[in-house]
């Protein structure tokens, strides 16, 4: 017998891919936060628009096996680069052929410097029910979900409107007295009172960050990573600094002449042919020279940093 199959729409997919980490990680008691998405209209941090995938933060003991559920129902990791393979990530991009968008399984979220078990277990706290494809989801409420839109526009592409947007859109949102001090409770508590400082200020929130949270050893290494943008070079340097010394005439060997697989992947409107990879390279060199120095300062100010996630 022939199963039939249908085309979901990126909308459909959405909710339907959230439904359906919900209801596995309920059968195996995994707690899971949605995060970002279509809740942020829903809560009046963002105009609406169309997300390009599922993020969702998982409790950190139940990772593992919730990346094994979704493995056996078809998902599988999005092939990564050598560079992606070694750099710092706070999430898990997990795809499936039959599905037009990505899971984002996040471990714990940039920019939040407290441990991330006690950063989860402080969202949870103050998770609220959003319907999905007719299934209850849990979601950050409206203070937890703006700190974390906070830090995932510090951190997006400074050359792309986006991020700056939907900073305009989080600063003029509407926050009541109650709210703006509960966004200072709970950024002093999940340590992000210096990493989102730009943004409490523009909500009208005062928030003092915790003495440990002032010399927290992610704070230079997070400035550092808003400094770069989102340019490879300052990441290969992260890498190359992160290595051993066995591994670093390898790493100068990949970012100078990335493989054909890397290449592509990282540039995946590019022609497969011998004159289109020789353009994608000399771009690629023209681009990391111009970038070098800046980067280059970047990662030697986060030196001092442990080996986090920017």
């Amino acid at each position: 017998m022939t199963v039939p199959t249908v085309d979901l729409r990126l909308a459909e997919a959405i909710e339907l891919g959230c439904a359906l980490v919900q209801e596995l990680a309920d059968v195996r008691g995994i707690r899971v936060l949605f995060i970002k998405g279509p809740t942020l209209h829903l809560q009046g941090l963002r105009a609406e628009r169309p997300s390009a995938d599922v993020d969702v933060l998982v409790d950190p003991a139940g990772v593992d096996e919730l990346v094994a559920a979704l493995t056996d129902r078809g998902w599988h990791r999005r092939p990564s680069t050598f560079l992606d393979a070694r750099r710092p990530t706070h999430s898990i991009t997990l795809v499936h052929d039959a599905w037009p968008c990505d899971l984002d399984v996040h471990t714990h979220y940039p920019g939040f410097l407290a441990d991330p078990s006690a950063v989860f277990d402080t969202l949870w706290q103050r998770r609220a029910p959003v319907a999905f494809a007719h299934r209850a989801c849990a979601v950050p409420d409206r203070v937890g979900n703006a700190l974390i839109l906070g830090l995932h526009s510090l951190r997006g592409n400074p050359s792309h409107a986006r991020p700056a947007d939907e900073l305009d859109q989080l600063a003029a949102a509407s926050f009541t007295d109650d709210e703006r001090l509960e966004a200072a409770a709970l950024a002093r508590a999940t340590g992000s009172v210096v990493t989102l400082a730009p943004v409490l200020t523009r909500m009208g929130v005062t928030a003092v960050p915790s003495p440990s949270e002032a010399v927290a050893p992610g704070v230079t290494e997070w400035r550092g990573r808003l400094e770069a943008g989102l340019q490879p070079a300052y990441f290969w340097l992260l890498v190359l600094r992160r290595s051993g010394r066995r591994e670093r005439a390898v790493i100068i060997g990949r970012a100078i002449w990335p493989t054909r697989s890397d290449l592509l992947l990282s540039h995946p409107e590019g022609r497969d042919t011998v004159v289109g990879r020789t353009r994608l390279r000399a771009a690629r060199w023209g681009r990391g020279l111009r970038a070098l120095p800046s980067f280059v300062g970047a990662a030697v100010r986060s030196r001092r940093s442990p080996r986090t996630d920017p």
